[in-house]
């Protein structure tokens, strides 16, 4: 094919941008498996015998052929009688589609890139578009009167075409490798140029470029422009959350030991920030270790994608969807409660691994998954944002945490905070607090997307098509559980039931959370009071977990109860954190840092209630 030797095609510079755009497409992985799936169907052809099979014909398959049959442009034939559907017919459609599509898709368009003069092109796509009608025609003079030799006529061009194929996968993998070492030549001599001298920004510079057109990153103190590689980024678009941010916590906590030993790719480092000020420290071997250590027991690959959490994902969401169908068609207090549990459950233990990036390896499946909170009327970008980066990052410090920002001056959680007269009663009304959390989390969606973290610096993009979607996403919310049932029943039982609904969801969601962070066992820190700056070591120390040999719990906090191991390793699925916990509580003792779990849930949430009793009537813990 043309492709394996782009680097001969004569371009003119006219065409350049139209050829790079041919050959994005051509270099995507979607395109590479519609030709993978190609030489599986030129496969079956090969090896089906070519005789009369007939399968029963379902009624949606007759809808579905009889749309197909007319919206097809080319002549076409029967595949399906009154009550059969023939499958050497259905095999020939699938040899005639194949060939046509690669034609249409992949032929066609290079001929308008390519520098030959118009009379060329003229008889080029004459030729090609007479193929493309005159195969067709020819299937259906075989279906009619083929020959005896005609048969393996077809199959050695079966096999000819799969050999066309697989030219064509092996062209694309070309070509994306050319596209890359491109880009590494490009980012090399912008390194080259950078070298002679190093340039500084300051955030307020740095903050400007959070888009996928200009994506810039801090990593330390170095600033990576990022831009060509995000196609390429094994997490996806999940640096897009970090865009214009600093993301050092992240590059530490997500890749493989092997990496964050060395520095991130410096052909795409394009200087450093100005004034830039570290909190933490990441060249201590302790975490680097443990991480080691944990590779080396449960390999990478094995991190995600397990059977129990798949289960469980599908349990959820067929509950919480069967309830939402129940509260909407009754609005009782049992469905409201039951709407409300299960829109809980699918959050903590499939939206929160999706967003985590450790529901599946597949990364299209993780990104569905984070997409869960979407269906249960919230927003998975501002969970990535204020949660990965705005929490994990920097847990339980003051000036960064945003759960300090989120809470005050309603609850105060860190001793340094201002006190005021109420927040002596605390620890009475944070259960009504608690009440609505759900209705902040719904009903902030549009001003966290606004949010500049305290980095300082604005964390991630948003597009206005995730705008457009979340004003959707309220809409159907407001509409399904509120509106339709005030009509349908009355205001007075839709509100009542709306808020049980919500407050049910606020209670199962936000006191796993609470007792993770906020209890006298878990440390809190500040920018004048890190007497321990190890990142590593920090997660532990400000962590607690609970009940961590209790089925029940892990399984309905969606592991939340192994809060420690969980946030040093964020991308490993919940139902696999407790085989890592014997290594972290033994390097954690041998580095002497403090590893709390309390026996059972009602001791950490006892921890908890009196944790906001002093804060609530002392300046001081």
């Amino acid at each position: 094919m043309g492709d394996l030797k782009i680097s001969t095609l004569n371009l003119t510079k006219r065409y350049s941008n139209s050829f790079q755009l041919l050959l994005m497409v051509h270099s995507h992985r979607v395109f590479r498996g519609f030709f993978i799936m190609l030489l599986l169907f030129h496969m079956i052809l090969l090896l089906v015998p070519w005789i009369e099979i007939k399968i029963p014909a379902w009624p949606i398959l007759k809808i579905i052929f009889a749309i197909g049959a007319s919206l097809w442009p080319f002549p076409t034939f029967d595949m399906l009688s009154e009550e059969n559907l023939y499958l050497r017919q259905v095999l020939m459609k699938t040899l005639e589609i194949s060939v046509i599509m690669l034609y249409a898709i992949d032929l066609l368009p290079k001929i308008f890139i390519w520098r030959q003069n118009v009379l060329w092109k003229f008889v080029n796509i004459v030729i090609l578009s007479q193929m493309m009608f005159l195969l067709p025609v020819s299937i259906i003079a075989y279906d009619k009167i083929a020959l005896p030799t005609d048969t393996m006529k077809l199959r050695i061009f079966s096999i000819s075409f799969c050999f066309v194929i697989v030219c064509e996968i092996l062209s694309i993998r070309e070509q994306k490798s050319l596209r890359f070492l491109k880009i590494n030549q490009r980012q090399q001599e912008k390194q080259r140029q950078i070298k002679q001298k190093i340039q500084e920004f300051s955030w307020c510079e740095i903050v400007k470029h959070d888009s996928p057109n200009d994506c810039w990153i801090v990593i330390k103190d170095k600033i990576y422009d990022v831009t060509q590689f995000l196609q390429y980024h094994p997490g996806g678009n999940m640096i897009l959350d970090g865009a214009g941010g600093d993301c050092t916590a992240l590059w530490y906590s997500y890749h493989p030991s092997k990496l964050i030993k060395q520095d991130p790719p410096q052909q795409y480092m394009i200087g450093k920030v100005r004034d830039y000020q570290q909190y933490y420290s990441y060249d201590d071997d302790f975490y680097q270790n443990i991480k080691e250590e944990v590779e080396q027991m449960i390999p990478r690959n094995n991190w995600q994608n397990h059977w129990i959490l798949f289960v469980k994902g599908f349990l959820c969401i067929i509950g919480y969807l069967a309830c939402l169908y129940y509260y909407v068609n009754n609005c009782t207090l049992l469905s409201a409660i039951l709407l409300g549990f299960f829109a809980a459950q699918a959050d903590v233990n499939i939206m929160h691994d999706g967003n985590h990036y450790a529901f599946s390896s597949n990364k299209t499946l993780s990104f569905l998954a984070g997409y869960v909170l979407d269906l249960t009327f919230s927003t998975s970008v501002v969970y990535r944002r204020s949660h990965n980066f705005g929490h994990h990052s920097c847990v339980n410090h003051l000036e960064l945490d945003r759960a300090f920002d989120t809470t005050f001056p309603y609850i105060r959680l860190h001793p340094l905070q201002q006190r005021f007269w109420y927040h002596k009663y605390q620890h009475l009304y944070i259960w009504i607090i608690y009440t609505f959390v759900n209705f902040t989390d719904v009903f902030g969606t549009f001003d966290e997307m606004q949010w500049f973290s305290n980095y300082p610096c604005r964390r991630g993009y948003v597009s206005k098509l995730q705008v457009f979607l979340q004003i959707i996403v309220k809409i159907l919310w407001i509409s399904l559980t509120l509106i339709y049932p005030s009509i349908k029943f009355s205001y007075k039982v839709a509100f009542g039931m709306w808020f049980v609904y919500n407050a049910v969801h606020s209670y199962n969601y936000a006191l796993y959370f609470s007792v993770n962070h906020w209890t006298l066992e878990a440390g809190v820190v500040d920018n004048q009071n890190i007497n321990q700056t190890n990142w590593g070591k920090l997660q532990i120390q400000n962590s607690s977990n609970f009940a961590l040999d209790s089925f029940i719990w892990t399984h309905l906090s969606g592991g939340l109860n192994y809060q420690i191991e969980h946030h040093l390793f964020p991308q490993f699925a919940h139902t696999r954190l407790k085989e890592i916990k014997s290594t972290i509580q033994v390097k954690a003792q041998q580095a002497k840092i403090k590893y709390f779990e309390f026996p059972s849930f009602l001791d950490a949430l006892i921890s908890h209630y009196k944790l906001l009793k002093i804060l609530g009537s002392q300046d001081k813990i």
